[in-house]
């Protein structure tokens, strides 16, 4: 496959998603943002969580920490996570569901492992995607929505299973509606089996959360931890079949302007942000075991 360099826009480029750690010291693989590439559509961060095998009292979680400027939508493949936020929200979700959050003008939340992980072990898998607020919509209302599985629309072919998350896809809606419109898939392939599919967004791309996507590379499949910039429309799954993370959308106006946990339009955008989180604008929750 081609570069990012290359290839981005234009025909299909391949990211091998590097590793890194995160929150309280869990590994996650982080394909985007890479090198030149800043966003697919509205998305400006993947980081893919596992899978991975822990033992009780190991999980871990990302603990209290702010965020502006941007929403976040997590979900969760196997296992769970609790939510609780300086609005006051708090949430467990469960494998196949679905944290969405707007932090807008700036809000507060911790991220923990599911209760029953925590307590028993298990496996941990999930993805947590970043999407951009540009201009006006960075000053929007803080939220959160806890999407269910049963909330999520399904398609069954031959060999392909689709969730619609976010956008329309073979005549769904997903339940994710948001001001920067993204179009987000879950799809899980049988070994060899084809999906064909034609998704009029600007910007798109799949990401290989397990298995592998056949007929793209000469010397074999494309494997798990891969994010394939202009897909196909047609893809194959490989000999252990495939699921896959399909996210795109409207292209951003401009790069976003981060900073950690931030997201601006520019430096002085930030800079007022930084100052609004230090003055305490933003709230604050307890973490588990502490007081409120």
């Amino acid at each position: 496959m081609s570069t990012i360099a290359s290839a981005w826009p234009g025909g299909p480029a391949a990211i091998a998603a590097p590793r890194m750690l995160e929150g309280a010291g869990f590994e996650v693989r982080r394909p985007l943002p890479c090198g030149a590439l800043q966003s697919v559509g509205p998305f400006i961060m993947l980081d893919h969580i596992g899978p991975e095998d822990v033992g009780p009292g190991e999980a871990l979680g990302a603990p209290r920490h702010p965020h502006a400027g941007l929403e976040t939508l997590t979900i969760y493949l196997e296992s769970g996570g609790e939510h609780r936020d300086s609005l006051g929200n708090h949430s467990v979700t469960g494998p196949g569901e679905i944290q969405w959050m707007r932090a807008g003008r700036g809000l507060v939340h911790d991220e923990g492992p599911h209760p029953g992980l925590l307590r028993d072990g298990g496996r941990s898998h999930a993805v947590q995607l970043w999407l951009d607020l540009p201009g006006e919509y960075r000053s929007l209302e803080p939220a959160y929505r806890h999407v269910r599985a049963a909330e999520i629309p399904v398609c069954e072919e031959v060999g392909v299973r689709l969730r619609v998350l976010a956008g329309d896809a073979a005549g769904l809606r997903g339940p994710v509606d948001t001001v920067t419109a993204p179009l987000l898939l879950h799809v899980f392939l049988e070994p060899g089996a084809r999906w064909t599919h034609a998704l009029a967004v600007a910007q798109l791309g799949t990401y290989v959360l397990a298995g592998g996507l056949a007929g793209l590379r000469a010397d074999g499949e494309l494997p798990d931890g891969t994010l394939l910039l202009n897909p196909p429309e047609r893809l194959v799954a490989g000999a252990q079949g495939a699921e896959l993370l399909v996210l795109g959308g409207p292209a951003l106006p401009a790069p976003p302007f981060r900073h950690g946990p931030f997201v601006a339009d520019d430096r002085a955008g930030m800079i007022a942000t930084v100052e609004r989180y230090q003055r305490g604008d933003f709230g604050d929750v307890a973490t588990p075991g502490e007081p409120a």
